[in-house]
């Protein structure tokens, strides 16, 4: 896990330069502080998972203008809503034991998410005239259109979550970082 860790680190951090030298935005600033809460995750697959998102979204989607490419915006809105309930699922699983509510809590985390997120771009819009959600063009239409997308790629993880529980639990349940030592049995 700390290789492919590395690896992803390395890319965002390559693509960040290039990106730079070709062209400086204020988005290289929003990428490299995008990396602070790396500092607060323990966990490798957590820490994967978030350098793989941000990647797509902050480095990918707005600094090398990947969101001008027909659906990268929906394909980032739908992977947004499959995370945020496989994170939901793993940090409220304990807390709350009816699988029912559990799977209607998750889906209402990951809708908050989304809603919190297009009312970012709104601010975005009306602080700094940068139309994310493209107002000017679509009006609303773009906003629904993200929550939507974000909401079924949510209700998708959930199906695949009530479908194979135990999948979901053997994946987020990792050893702990030991390094590899000798065994201290002594052979006869």
């Amino acid at each position: 896990m700390k290789t492919i860790y590395r690896i992803l680190m390395s890319i965002y951090l390559l693509t960040l330069l290039y990106t730079t030298i070709t062209n400086f935005h204020l988005n290289l600033i929003v990428s490299l502080l995008l990396l602070i809460p790396l500092y607060f995750i323990h966990d490798y697959l957590y820490q994967i998972e978030y350098i793989i998102y941000i990647y797509l979204t902050q480095v990918l989607g707005t600094t090398c203008h990947f969101y001008n490419l027909p659906f990268y915006d929906k394909v980032m809105h739908f992977l947004s809503g499959m995370v945020f309930v496989c994170m939901g699922y793993v940090f409220l699983q304990k807390y709350i034991p009816t699988k029912k509510i559990l799977y209607l809590m998750i889906n209402c985390v990951e809708m908050s998410i989304a809603f919190l997120w297009e009312i970012f771009e709104y601010c975005g819009l009306i602080l700094f005239n940068y139309d994310a959600s493209h107002h000017y063009t679509t009006g609303v239409h773009d906003t629904m259109q993200d929550m939507i997308v974000s909401l079924i790629g949510g209700l998708i993880i959930t199906y695949f979550i009530y479908k194979f529980p135990s999948y979901m639990c053997n994946l987020y349940r990792l050893p702990p970082n030991i390094p590899d030592e000798a065994s201290p049995q002594q052979h006869t």
